[in-house]
């Protein structure tokens, strides 16, 4: 069996509980361990190598331009080639759209996230969606995507419809 490895850049948001609306219930009451290394180590003990660093830990509308500039270097200084970002829904766009323009021709990237926290519900929508953008490295060629909701988009292509809890297609 060939071990693949997924390089994990973090960049906050609801996936890991870096949510206003979750951070309270979660360090007041649940005291989870919901990061992303946890989720993979102890409970999907997955098949391939993982590695991963953060850049910020921040709601997604709080990330600015410097956050995405070291998200960008983060990027061009991992040897790693297949990446996941973890990142808040409400800007993934924005910063698949910045990262385009640096043009990573030869890593592939792909951005997602969550409604709801990888740990503590049982109604997640996480742990799909990582586990869906980590298997489709082996179908993408390099280059930006974003990940959400059983899709793989371009981020031109892709809204967040807040009123559904989805991403979909752009019209």
């Amino acid at each position: 069996m060939v071990r693949s490895h997924i390089h994990i850049i973090k960049m906050g948001g609801t996936i890991e509980f870096i949510d206003p609306a979750y951070d309270a219930i979660n360090k007041k009451l649940m005291k989870l361990d919901a990061s992303i290394e946890g989720y993979l180590k102890h409970l999907i003990q997955p098949h391939f190598n993982f590695s991963s660093e953060s850049v910020t830990e921040k709601d997604s509308r709080d990330i600015n331009q410097e956050d995405r500039e070291k998200l960008a270097n983060a990027i061009e200084t991992t040897p790693h080639t297949n990446i996941v970002i973890t990142h808040g829904t409400f800007t993934m766009r924005e910063t698949a759209q910045f990262l385009e323009q640096h043009g990573f021709s030869d890593k592939k990237i792909i951005l997602t996230g969550s409604m709801i926290p990888i740990t503590g519900f049982t109604t997640s929508d996480a742990g799909f969606n990582l586990g869906y953008t980590i298997a489709s490295f082996a179908s993408i060629e390099p280059g930006i995507y974003l990940s959400m909701n059983g899709g793989i988009f371009h981020a031109s292509e892709v809204e967040k419809n807040v009123e559904l809890f989805r991403f979909e297609q752009s019209t």
